[in-house]
């Protein structure tokens, strides 16, 4: 009875139709998405992520209470800062630190009015200006999104990286997207207060009494600055400078929604993302 089964199966076997390839694919869970449909996936992808970060990072905090993508000071500014307070003073009988010195303190009955107060204020008021710029970026990124060609669709689907189509769009857009970024930027950094001045204003302001805090003497001793081996630095240009921070960040952001696209179906917000990355399942 068992061999008579077994020839009756083969027999049915031999004598089936020939599957497609397309009902292979299906039976086997296989790839039927187009390159135009899996470019369609990505974008809508990009869009869904450009959305969700612009929205993170436009609310009050969105960039000062994240310190992956906070705002500092100007790295050649902020290098000379840290250096002076990591300095150790020996003036005599007296040793001051550097972060003495930058708070605010009395040496040798010389009264110094500390930065570090006037750094906090003026970190926050950057991060508030690429907040409010963040807000406007949204149109910016679906111009982008939608004006990109993907030809390497799949390459960026299934090539491992888990933020491949962010890195495309940063890596043919980023200067189109500064261009149209940089005058956001510039007029939120004119437009937000900081006390009674705008942010561009008051690190101008900053970076003088910082170079005017390296000049400050100690009788008998020498200025700050020389004895700490700092030279004066110089102003930079905020607004070139906020816009690339302020795009690096949004990017990292985007990156982020896409890495949670690809990872989690539950962040597939439509049809088309869930068939184009349950591919990745």
């Amino acid at each position: 009875m068992r061999m008579h089964i077994w020839a009756v199966a083969l027999l049915l076997l031999l004598t089936a139709p020939a599957c497609t390839e397309e009902q292979l694919n299906d039976l086997s869970g296989g790839n039927n998405l187009s390159d135009s449909e899996i470019a369609d996936g990505l974008r809508a992808a990009l869009r869904v992520g450009t959305d969700t970060s612009t929205a993170t990072l436009s609310r009050e905090g969105g960039y000062l209470d994240d310190p992956v993508v906070r705002i500092l000071l100007p790295k050649g500014l902020r290098d000379n800062i840290d250096s002076l307070r990591a300095s150790t003073f020996n003036l005599g009988f007296v040793t001051v630190t550097g972060e003495q010195i930058y708070s605010g303190t009395t040496v040798l009955g010389v009264q110094i009015n500390g930065l570090k107060a006037q750094e906090d204020a003026l970190v926050a008021g950057l991060n508030h200006a690429a907040e409010a710029a963040a807000g406007k970026a949204g149109p910016i990124f679906k111009t982008a999104i939608s004006g990109i060609t993907i030809q390497d669709a799949r390459d960026i689907l299934f090539g491992g990286v888990d933020t491949a189509a962010t890195a495309y769009l940063r890596r043919n857009t980023a200067s189109g997207l500064y261009d149209l970024y940089e005058p956001k930027v510039d007029t939120a950094l004119q437009q937000v207060r900081v006390g009674n001045t705008s942010v561009v204003q008051s690190y101008q302001n900053f970076v003088a009494d910082y170079n005017a805090l390296l000049n400050r003497g100690i009788p008998g001793f020498g200025t700050i600055g020389s004895l700490a081996g700092l030279q004066p630095v110089a102003v930079t240009d905020l607004s070139a400078y906020g816009t690339q921070r302020g795009l690096d960040g949004l990017f990292i952001k985007v990156a982020e929604e896409e890495k949670e696209i690809r990872e989690n179906p539950l962040d597939r917000v439509t049809d088309l993302l869930s068939r184009v990355f349950g591919q990745l399942d």
